[in-house]
C-alpha cells in the first residue's frame, strides 16, 4: 500500500504550527490606532500566506525525503520533550528552548519580534531496499535545504508579485530554520557538514536580504558566489590543511 505524505495527526501539528506562526506574525498588523476588523482583515491574510509558505517548505521536505528513501514526520519544536517532562521544574527550563518562548517574546515586543522557530522534524533512519541502509546526517541536511530552496523559489514569486507582507514573512521563516540550535532545521543541516553549512547559511541569507532591492537572478548569482566562496575558503583552512 503506497504511504500518504501526511496522515491526520501529522496534518493537526501542521494545522498547530501555521496558526502559531500567523499569531506571531499577524499580532501586531503595524497599524498605530487598533481597529479590530483591520486587525482581522490583516490576520486572515497573514494565515493565508504564513500557510502557503509553511505547507511549501513541508512539501520541499517531503519530496526531498522520498528522494532518499526515508519518511519524515512533522513536528512542533521540542514538543515531545516538553510533554514528556515530569516535573514543572523541567517544565519551566524546557520553555526557553520551545515556542512557548516565541508568544512570549511575541507579547513582550507586542508583535514587533518574529521568532519563526517552531517547526522541526523526526526521520526514519533506517531505509530498506538502498545500497546503504542506513540514512546519513548529510542526506538529511540535504533534505532541510531543498525544503528552504521551496521557500526561497516562492519568495521570489512574492517578489515579482509585490506581497510585501509574504517576503516579511518568507524572510523571518527562512531565518529561524537556519538557527542550528536544538531539534531546528539549521542544527540538522550543522550535524551534516559545516561547510555545507556556512554554504546554505550564506546562500540563503544572502539571497533573502538581496531580494528586498534587486531581482532575484541578480540576488541567486551573487549569493551563490559568497556562498561558493566562502564555504570553499572555510574548507580549504579549516578542514584540508589540517588534515
Amino acid at each position: 500500500m503506497k504511504k500518504r505524505l501526511l496522515d491526520s495527526s501529522e496534518a493537526i501539528v501542521i494545522i498547530k504550527i501555521i496558526l502559531l506562526l500567523t499569531l506571531i506574525f499577524g499580532f501586531n498588523d503595524g497599524r498605530e490606532n487598533f481597529v479590530f476588523s483591520n486587525w482581522i482583515v490583516n490576520l486572515i491574510l497573514t494565515f493565508l500566506l504564513t500557510s502557503l509558505i509553511v505547507l511549501i517548505n513541508i512539501l520541499g521536505l517531503k519530496l526531498s525525503s522520498k528522494y532518499y528513501g526515508t519518511e519524515i514526520k512533522i513536528k512542533i519544536w521540542n514538543s515531545q520533550k516538553f510533554k514528556e517532562a515530569k516535573t514543572l521544574t523541567k517544565k519551566i527550563l524546557l520553555i526557553y528552548t520551545t515556542p512557548i518562548l516565541n508568544i512570549l517574546i511575541m507579547l513582550i515586543s507586542n508583535g514587533k519580534l518574529y521568532l519563526a522557530n517552531v517547526l522541526s522534524f523526526d526521520y526514519d533512519k533506517e531505509v530498506l531496499g538502498r545500497k546503504f541502509p542506513y540514512i546519513t546526517y548529510f542526506n538529511v541536511a540535504l533534505i532541510v535545504f531543498f525544503g528552504l530552496l521551496f521557500n526561497l523559489i516562492l519568495m521570489w514569486i512574492f517578489k515579482l508579485t509585490g506581497l510585501d507582507l509574504a517576503l516579511k514573512i518568507s524572510f523571518w521563516y527562512i531565518l529561524f530554520n537556519l538557527i542550528p540550535i536544538s531539534e531546528l532545521p539549521g542544527a540538522k543541516i550543522l550535524a551534516g557538514s559545516i561547510t555545507f553549512y556556512i554554504f546554505s547559511l550564506i546562500f540563503f541569507l544572502v539571497n533573502i536580504i538581496l531580494l528586498q532591492a534587486i531581482n532575484s537572478f541578480a540576488a541567486l548569482f551573487i549569493s551563490l558566489l559568497f556562498s561558493v566562496t566562502l564555504a570553499a575558503l572555510y574548507f580549504f583552512f579549516f578542514q584540508y590543511k589540517k588534515a
